[in-house]
Formats: C-alpha cells, sequence, structure tokens
C-alpha cells in the first residue's frame, strides 16, 4: 500500500510543483490585457508607477440608454461619446481629460451587446433619441483594425430598441484558475497564443525588462487581409453617417484609435514587417471630420515619449489620452 501511494505522488509530483510555480509566482505577475491572455508575466510595479500620473477626478458619465431622459444633456453636458473599450478607459480616458479640458462633464454610451458602436449611432439617430438630447457634439471612436469591416457592412436602416434590463454575461468558463493555468500551459508550447511581439530600435517603454519590446494583439495584423473594394465601401458608408448628423444639426467627429502594431512599426527592427494603410485614406474625406491618431502618437515615441501605449496592454496609455484629447478639443473649436 505504501509503495503504491509513493508511485501515485511521483506520478503527480511534477505536476503539483508546475501548478505551485504558476498559483505562487506566475499568476501574482500577470497585468495588462496582453497579460491576462498571454499569461505574460509583467508585474504590478509598472502600472502602479503609471498610476500615479492619473487624473484625480473622473467627469465622464458612462451611461445605457433604458430611455430618451437618460441622454438627456444640459447646458454643461452636450457632448456625447461612442466607442469601444478605447472609450472606456475611465479616470485615464481620452473623454475625461477632455472634460478637464472644456470644463464640461461627457456622457459615454455604452454599446448593447450585439452591436458595435457604428450601429448604436445609426439607430439612436433613426429612433430621434440623439437629436432630441440638446446634443451638440458625437465623437464617434473606433479601433482601427474593425473599422473597415463594421463600415462596409453598416445598415443605415437600424432602430434603437430599448433593453429592459443589462445582464452581465460572466463566462466563468474563462475565468477559473484552472483554465488558466491550463492556458498558460499550452501556451509555453506556442499554441493558443494570441498577441506578437517585436523588438524595438530604442527604448519605447519604461518597463525594467519589456523597455525595447513591443507586445501587440494578434489582430492588429488583419489589415492585410483587406480588400480594396471594402475600403472603398467604407468610405461610401463613413460619408453617409457624417452627413445623417449634420442633417440632425450635430456635429460628428470620427476618432480612429490606432492600433498598437500601426503606431510602433516604424520603430521596430525589422524593416520587412507590413505597413498598414488602410484606414488612411479615411482621414482625407471631404465634409468630414476625422481623427487619425497614429500619426500623432507616433510622432511622440518619435520625441521620446515613453509609455505612450502601455507595455502589456493593447489600449494606449494616460499619456496618449491627454494628447489625443487636446487634438479632440481644438476639432470641436473649429467646428463651433
Amino acid at each position: 500500500m505504501t509503495r503504491f501511494i509513493t508511485k501515485i505522488l511521483l506520478y503527480y509530483l511534477p505536476f503539483i510543483f508546475i501548478y505551485g510555480f504558476y498559483e505562487f509566482n506566475v499568476k501574482k505577475n500577470i497585468s495588462g490585457d496582453l497579460g491576462v491572455l498571454g499569461q505574460i508575466q509583467f508585474g504590478k510595479q509598472y502600472n502602479e508607477n503609471l498610476e500615479q500620473n492619473y487624473l484625480l477626478n473622473n467627469f465622464v458619465q458612462d451611461t445605457f440608454v433604458f430611455s430618451n431622459e437618460n441622454i438627456f444633456l444640459s447646458k454643461d453636458k452636450n457632448i456625447v461619446t461612442i466607442g469601444d473599450s478605447y472609450s472606456r478607459q475611465g479616470i485615464f480616458g481620452y473623454q475625461n481629460y477632455l472634460a478637464h479640458i472644456l470644463g464640461n462633464s461627457i456622457i459615454n454610451v455604452i454599446i448593447l451587446p450585439g452591436f458595435n458602436q457604428f450601429e448604436t449611432a445609426v439607430s439612436l439617430l433613426n429612433s430621434n433619441i440623439i437629436d432630441e438630447s440638446n446634443c451638440q457634439f458625437i465623437i464617434l471612436q473606433f479601433v482601427d483594425r474593425q473599422a473597415i469591416f463594421w463600415l462596409k457592412n453598416l445598415n443605415f436602416e437600424l432602430l434603437y430598441q430599448f433593453p429592459e434590463t443589462i445582464e452581465k454575461q460572466i463566462d466563468n468558463s474563462n475565468n477559473s484558475d484552472l483554465f488558466r493555468f491550463v492556458s498558460w500551459i499550452r501556451l509555453q508550447f506556442g499554441y493558443d497564443r494570441p498577441y506578437r511581439k517585436f523588438n524595438l530600435k530604442y527604448d519605447c517603454f519604461s518597463h525594467n525588462y519589456y523597455s525595447r519590446t513591443c507586445f501587440t494583439y494578434i489582430d492588429d495584423l488583419d489589415f492585410i487581409k483587406t480588400k480594396h473594394e471594402d475600403i472603398l465601401k467604407a468610405k461610401e458608408n463613413l460619408t453617409i453617417l457624417s452627413k445623417k448628423f449634420s442633417d440632425k444639426g450635430i456635429k460628428i467627429i470620427f476618432l480612429i484609435g490606432a492600433d498598437k502594431y500601426d503606431v510602433y512599426r516604424p520603430f521596430m527592427t525589422n524593416d520587412s514587417l507590413p505597413v498598414d494603410t488602410t484606414t488612411d485614406v479615411l482621414s482625407d474625406l471631404p465634409d468630414v471630420c476625422i481623427i487619425n491618431t497614429k500619426p500623432l502618437l507616433q510622432e511622440m515615441v518619435r520625441n521620446g515619449d515613453k509609455d505612450v501605449f502601455m507595455v502589456n496592454d493593447s489600449h494606449w496609455s494616460y499619456k496618449a489620452s491627454e494628447a489625443v484629447a487636446n487634438q479632440i478639443a481644438h476639432e470641436i473649436e473649429f467646428l463651433k
């Protein structure tokens, strides 16, 4: 019996050791969305250092639209933002810096499940919700890598359906310790890797170990599959969308959230890597106000600014948020 138990222990001992290593060494040092997706040990100190520079107050009001009253704006709340995760960064997001610059609070419309920001904007407009809310400016933010696909498939006949309730959907299967442990093991052998990493020519991040490494979301390179006819359709729909808001007396600013790969591509050591130009053609459409953040953020990196994006995350940092907010404020002043 003792020999049998000893064999069982010897068989399971390596697994127990590996799990213990993950639980007490790897897990506690994971940070950032790329850190979570790729189970990468970036540590916690990096984020703590960035957080010391955040604004103290958040003047952005996140809201679900349950009725016309939810989005009714007063004179000091005449700006609405609709966007993806770039628009949900809270206290260090571009909207909060913009609110501080303008001295106004900002309403951020939360997108309903199953919708993207373009569909949300169209449905709110078609349902006469936006134009009844005293809205003067809408900032429609979208990430570069998804822009063409969403725009080319945009349905301009959508109507907004008020939800009765908003229930947070939680998929516990992807959040359990066992799932993350198995995911970490698979990633060590190169399976299911959701990120790419590139060497940089000089220090672009303040991280002690990864100062010259750029981690990006794997979908940042999906632009190589984009078709020319899709870009043309996206341009056409963007112009139509802009005119629809203009006809209702609402000024709309399209904000392209640059992909991390695109921003750091000129500073990567491998000069043969592809260059993304798919959304550059959107920037010069007549009578359409578009802010393409890529040139702005690239210039910051070129000037030696570190952590324009967070090393452990697919999103930009507070530094980029502030720079983008200043550019938006300039556009708003121009459009008044």
